[in-house]
């Protein structure tokens, strides 16, 4: 769980919502609408010739105008072929956490014009696995009798309690062609709705029936996805809901208040880093025990670093976690003795991720240092800049240390986190860095390919068949380490089992893996660390006296990274990283080395580099091979697509190497 995802204290709330990705609606106590008869005569796609189904209409119905956000979809999808038969005979309603889903319906009408309804009892609720690796729970059910000239229609409605819309995000482009998308919206004030367009400037939001105002697009394409594709508001067009803020304040015997006036970005900013200088202050209260216990921390250290990183491995290590705490039930989370401030921390010894944070920037500031809460973006979901106008793409994401003129991140909250380090979405980021009394913009640096390292070892036997068995040693270190601790951390170790085998399996279907160990998994500090034995039948392929062997084990199975002629995204990897392999393959008795070739180091400058060595031990016996790649040096991870021939000639390059074989041949008899 990130910073941005935990609960904030009673001083700071943000609410924030994303639409749902599957569909749009009616009122649930709605009929059906007629299905005209020229839509059951459809043959052809309207939007485009070639898709395999297309929406007739794809509406939702935003109701802000009471303390519940009410959202209402209702799509209709016209299916033409059976690759869209298959696409499409099964959805998911995804939700989150405080989110409802209610008034489920669904229905299939055949060509002929009768109709077959989803029972409830055939909805229902499963986990499932999102872009990123992220679960979520969804609402599912299948369609039946679903063919080619069948129309797909359904409903339903989310509710957020204590929520608005202001920060809500208006997709007007989905990942299937759209004849007509529409989003009305009930404003809470009852005016006219303020909004910012991204990627589309032809929208507008003009009056309707009841309260609502509507925008629509028509004859919109779909969303081809492209691998390593920006995230989706960077790409497709979208609107962004908001409103213009007014905050009121005391100070003393006086009254103050801000407006957040979006049209101006200088001003707009200042005024959102004064409303929320109320958390740094909250921080940063002077308190006597945190004074003395950080200076007890660092009292054998001299440099500012030394410091800070003992600061960080106090908070770590001493202050349990309440929001990584897998022991705690809802009962025991309850009554959790209450922080009503930071020192209530350092006293309780507990405290949820946001308050141990805190904790870190109190200690640091009674050493002197100045420090900041550091709003900052997410880069899985925007590439923001400082002129986009709109508090909801920032979050509190950690603590700024100022350290000589330069400014540090640290966010100790975050469980698995290695010193030096943030979550690779809050890397490479604008942060504004709010103080008591002012703000500043700061880019949060990107971490260099080094820190996150898969160091992986294999020790195989090979038999006279092809087969392979031996043992696995994997460690990561920084983003896949902290991502992999993020998923797994609250699965059972059988669940990690089976996870750690579906991701084997999924590049080497024959693989049988067995003896698994996890270590490590809890301790951000040190690498995390599998092991496993392995055994896949016919690795290497056998012909007549000769056996075709991959050296690079660890990359077999794993198909080209690019496979598509043309490019119309910019190309975007979420963050550096590197790998060092070391695998030796015991060869059977009586083989030995045909063809000693091996693929050519080759490197883009200032980006990346490959390297590999193969060779056999002295008595001839092993094969040893030492593979080491590097991608992202000094934070290039961002192409346009006018670079994507270059790029996609490298990834080409790297895995015909990652391909190569190597012929072993039985020596022949003396």
């Amino acid at each position: 769980m990130s910073f941005s995802q935990r609960i904030l204290p009673v001083l700071f709330v943000i609410v924030s919502f994303v639409g749902a990705s599957a569909a749009l609606a009616n009122p649930g106590d709605i009929e059906w609408r007629p299905v005209t008869p020229e839509e059951l005569a459809m043959k052809a796609p309207k939007v485009e010739p070639d898709a395999d189904a297309e929406a007739i209409f794809w509406e939702v119905r935003i109701d802000d105008s009471s303390d519940d956000l009410s959202m209402q979809h209702y799509v209709r999808v016209k299916i033409f072929t059976n690759r869209g038969r298959e696409k499409y005979g099964k959805f998911d309603i995804p939700f989150t956490r405080g989110m409802k889903i209610k008034d489920i319906a669904a229905r299939v009408i055949k060509p002929d014009g009768s109709a077959i309804e989803i029972g409830k009892q055939d909805i229902v609720e499963r986990e499932i696995i999102k872009a990123g690796g992220v679960k979520v729970k969804a609402k599912s059910f299948a369609i039946p009798s679903l063919e080619a000239g069948s129309i797909v229609e359904y409903r339903y409605r989310e509710v957020i309690s204590d929520a608005g819309a202001a920060g809500m995000h208006l997709k007007f482009q989905r990942d299937i062609p759209v004849q007509t998308l529409s989003y009305f919206y009930k404003p809470y004030n009852k005016r006219a709705p303020r909004y910012q367009t991204y990627n589309l400037k032809d929208i507008k939001f003009v009056e309707d029936q009841k309260g609502y105002w509507v925008a629509t697009r028509e004859n919109i394409p779909a969303l081809i996805e492209e691998p390593q594709m920006p995230p989706d508001d960077q790409v497709i067009p979208w609107v962004l809901l908001q409103s213009v803020g007014l905050n009121f304040s005391f100070g003393g015997f006086n009254l103050y208040f801000t407006i957040k006036d979006p049209s101006i970005p200088t001003l707009y900013w200042a005024s959102v880093a004064t409303d929320k200088s109320i958390l740094t202050k909250f921080m940063n209260k002077p308190d006597k025990e945190i004074k003395r216990t950080a200076a007890e921390i660092t009292t054998a250290v001299q440099t500012d670093e030394e410091k800070l990183k003992k600061l960080y491995e106090f908070c770590h290590t001493q202050i349990n976690n309440t929001t990584y705490d897998i022991s705690l039930t809802d009962d025991q989370r309850k009554k959790l003795p209450k922080n009503d401030s930071v020192a209530d921390v350092l006293k309780h010894k507990s405290g949820s991720a946001r308050y141990i944070d805190l904790l870190f920037g109190a200690m640091a500031n009674s050493l002197g240092y100045e420090t900041r809460i550091a709003f900052s973006s997410d880069r899985s979901e925007i590439f923001f800049k400082t002129n986009m106008t709109n508090e909801f793409f920032l979050h509190p994401a950690s603590i700024g240390v100022k350290v000589g003129e330069a400014w540090k991140f640290f966010d100790p909250g975050l469980k698995f986190l290695p010193y030096g380090m943030l979550v690779w979405y809050e890397e490479d980021v604008w942060s504004l860095l709010v103080g008591e009394t002012g703000f500043s913009w700061a880019k949060v640096p990107i971490s260099e390919p080094e820190k996150s390292l898969a160091r992986r070892t294999g020790k195989f036997k090979l038999l006279e068949d092809g087969t392979i068995e031996g043992d696995v040693k994997i460690e990561y270190t920084g983003q896949p380490a902290l991502i992999y601790r993020l998923e797994n951390y609250d699965d059972s170790e059988h669940q990690r089992e089976e996870n750690l085998k579906q991701d084997v399996k999924r590049r080497l279907s024959t693989a049988e893996i067995s003896n698994i160990v996890i270590e490590n998994l809890l301790d951000g500090n040190k690498p995390l660390v599998q092991f496993f034995k392995i055994r896949v039948p016919q690795y290497a392929q056998k012909t007549g006296k000769r056996l075709f062997l991959q050296p690079s084990f660890f990359e077999a199975g794993e198909p080209a990274r690019f496979s598509s002629a043309t490019r119309k995204y910019d190309i975007y990897f979420h963050y550096p990283w590197s790998q060092d392999d070391h695998i030796e393959f015991d060869l059977p008795a009586g083989y030995v080395l045909d063809s000693p070739d091996k693929p050519a180091p080759f490197a883009a400058e200032n980006v990346s580099q490959y390297n590999i060595a193969i060779g056999l031990t002295t008595d001839k016996h092993t094969l040893v091979v030492h593979r080491e790649f590097l991608f992202g040096r000094g934070g290039n991870i961002l192409f346009p697509p006018t670079t994507y021939d270059r790029l996609k000639a490298f990834f080409d390059k790297l895995h015909k190497n990652e391909e190569h074989a190597i012929t072993l041949k039985q020596a022949a008899a003396n």
